[in-house]
């Protein structure tokens, strides 16, 4: 063999080995991964198998980390699979794909416009990325059982028994830390090398959950700046050049600092919000004063993580590896909300911005196809209606399994009712302090979960919830940004509105990488901050008598205040965002009675008189 064809053989060895090599465990010689096994038929998302008739659960990241065999399962097959060849619809790279960019047709569904396939300011939009992670997680279960074939010693059957019931885990980003920490992780934030203790000694890995990286190729196929230079996934990036990094700490700390109002909002959603029209989705329904939604309350979590960086943006979101914990979350407060109000679901309704495979404006229903997802191997696709049913794809949460709706009621108040400044009468407090153990390991936590302290409800368990409502155009400054709702002074820097003390929370829109304004086909997307819990810790420190509405009004007449900044921290006159608006109201609320009961929502009422005349505030003659 001549000196050049001996030089052509070494060089596509390593070419192989760069594609189908591994940084975690090796596949036994003989053996093809699961994954490659290529397939002539669409691929069927049913979910992982279930094992002796036990349906699993998806348990919250920092709980199957006290899993030490499903703790290596997962990030060992998390790296193999970031590995896979990018040709396999099954691979990281294909599946994350599907979001966004690179516009590409996935599992022999052919795109019939320029956008992803995922369906945003939409009814469909919890109902399409429902079987999104489903996907994702049975991808991830199938190289799991090739890495716990390869486990040879004593504890191949541990390996084996964890690999049978592992599935994908959350991020519960509403909770407080189970163990001490901040409320981001550790393992998705802390290095791009990870540690595992594996039966045969410590292994060092790359970290799959810090960042994925991209091939020279994958860049080449991103047309836009600065994603067709960053060779790896970016959180609040430190800069838009090639040699930029993520800024985790600042992740960390802005995320910490809104931490109160995820589980506000979550609370106030499950409390207040019993259809699904309303709970699902951020467009806005004039005159409707629940300005919140399953979807506002996520985008919140994107902005705040990608601040600039993939996370942020629509068309490449998919490819951060926390996208996937953040949107098993989701489904799994879609899931709660659903075992609460089981009779109320997708109902009909016109696409708002349309995606890969729905035309704007297209009439969608509970059997709309959620393209490109197969439900066999025919070719035939799932629908909202046949994704209705987690137990139905092999997985349910700690919450809801088995559980009566009372039962979860008490799950979801012992997570996150002190979070949110949830009252419940005086006598009912005395109660739940003695056995608020029993709800949290009903919850799948640890009894060693934080519970904060609560202002004291008022003596007649009835108090008042205060609310900042949020409107705007989408499209309004044609790229994703950041709306600051703040109670009291704050710094006049930008780049701290974020972590700010006095902020009370900060809210997201994000976009696709450019989003063009067009005025004859405006949509128009809403959220909310909550104020009640800030108000109340004010009340405690005598600034104010909640008691008293006329002064609370002034009160947050003249310490309310919002500001606009695009992702990367600059200041956007509010009059300059088109269709802002921010208001307030209010709601006369009956505290709960029991911790496995919610509180009693009355009619909202709104407070024109906090934000008429002010920049980008209601007015008395706007809509609501």
């Amino acid at each position: 063999m001549s000196y050049a064809w001996r030089m052509t053989f070494f060089i596509v060895l390593i070419w192989l080995h760069t594609i189908f090599g591994v940084h975690g465990v090796p596949i036994k010689d003989g053996d093809t991964p699961r994954l490659s096994r290529r397939q002539s038929s669409t691929w069927a998302i049913t979910g992982p198998p279930v094992v002796d008739g036990i349906i699993p659960q998806r348990l919250e990241i920092r709980e199957l980390r006290k899993n030490t065999a499903q703790w290596n399962l997962y990030l060992l097959g998390l790296n193999q699979m970031q590995q896979m060849n990018q040709s396999d619809v099954k691979s990281y790279y294909q599946l994350s794909g599907i979001h966004g960019r690179p516009f590409a047709p996935w599992d022999g569904v052919a795109l019939e416009r320029e956008l992803g396939y995922c369906s945003h300011t939409s009814n469909l939009f919890s109902a399409w990325h429902r079987p999104y992670v489903i996907a994702f997680e049975q991808s991830l279960y199938e190289i799991v059982q090739d890495v716990a074939d390869t486990i040879q010693n004593d504890t191949a059957g541990e390996y084996k028994k964890a690999a049978s019931t592992f599935r994908h885990p959350y991020w519960d980003w509403a909770a407080p830390s189970t163990d001490g920490g901040p409320v981001l992780p550790a393992p998705v934030a802390g290095s791009p090398y990870i540690a595992l203790n594996l039966p045969s000694g410590q292994q060092i890995i790359n970290n799959p959950l810090y960042q994925f990286t991209f091939s020279s190729t994958d860049l080449a196929s991103f047309p836009d700046t600065p994603f067709n230079v960053w060779n790896n996934t970016m959180r609040y990036p430190s800069s838009t050049n090639a040699s930029a990094t993520s800024q985790n700490p600042l992740v960390s700390e802005q995320i910490t600092q809104s931490q109160d109002t995820y589980a506000q909002r979550f609370m106030n959603l499950l409390e207040a919000y019993p259809r699904f029209a309303n709970f699902s989705n951020s467009a806005w329904t004039p005159n409707s004063p629940g300005y919140d939604s399953l979807e506002s309350l996520h985008n919140q979590i994107h902005g705040l993580i990608g601040n600039g960086g993939h996370m942020a943006i629509i068309d490449y979101a998919g490819f951060d590896p926390i996208f996937w914990l953040h949107h098993a979350q989701v489904d799994r407060l879609l899931a709660i909300w659903q075992a609460l109000y089981p009779d109320s679901y997708v109902e009909p309704s016109k696409e708002r911005i349309g995606s890969a495979v729905l035309a704007e404006g297209a009439d969608t229903d509970v059997n709309t196809p959620l393209s490109p997802f197969h439900s066999d191997t025919s070719g035939n696709f799932l629908t909202a209606a046949s994704v209705r049913n987690v137990e139905d794809f092999g997985y349910s949460y700690p919450e809801i399994q088995g559980k009566t709706q009372s039962e979860v009621k008490a799950a979801v108040n012992a997570l996150y009712a002190a979070s949110a400044g949830k009252s419940i009468s005086r006598r009912q407090t005395v109660e739940a302090q003695e056995t608020e153990v029993a709800p949290l390991v009903a919850a799948g936590l640890s009894s060693e979960t934080p519970v904060e302290s609560v202002p004291d409800p008022p003596a007649t368990g009835n108090y008042t919830e205060w609310l900042s409502n949020i409107r705007v155009a989408k499209d309004a400054i044609e790229q994703a940004f950041f709306i600051h709702i703040f109670l009291g002074d704050f710094n006049p820097d930008p780049k701290l509105w974020s972590r700010e003390p006095n902020l009370v929370g900060t809210h997201s829109i994000i976009t696709p990488y450019v989003m063009h304004r067009d005025p004859n086909k405006t949509t128009i997307v809403t959220g909310q901050v909550p104020l009640t819990r800030r108000l109340r810790a004010d009340e405690q420190k005598g600034l104010l008598d909640l008691a008293n509405e006329t002064a609370s009004k002034e009160y947050v007449t003249n310490n309310l205040h919002w500001r606009v900044t695009t992702m990367d921290d600059k200041d956007v006159p509010r009059d300059q965002v088109s269709d802002l608006k921010i208001s307030v109201i209010t709601a006369d609320v009956q505290a709960a009675e029991a911790d496995d009961e919610f509180p009693i929502w009355g009619e909202f009422k709104v407070q024109t008189d906090v934000t008429n005349g002010r920049p980008a505030g209601l007015g008395i003659e706007d809509d609501a």
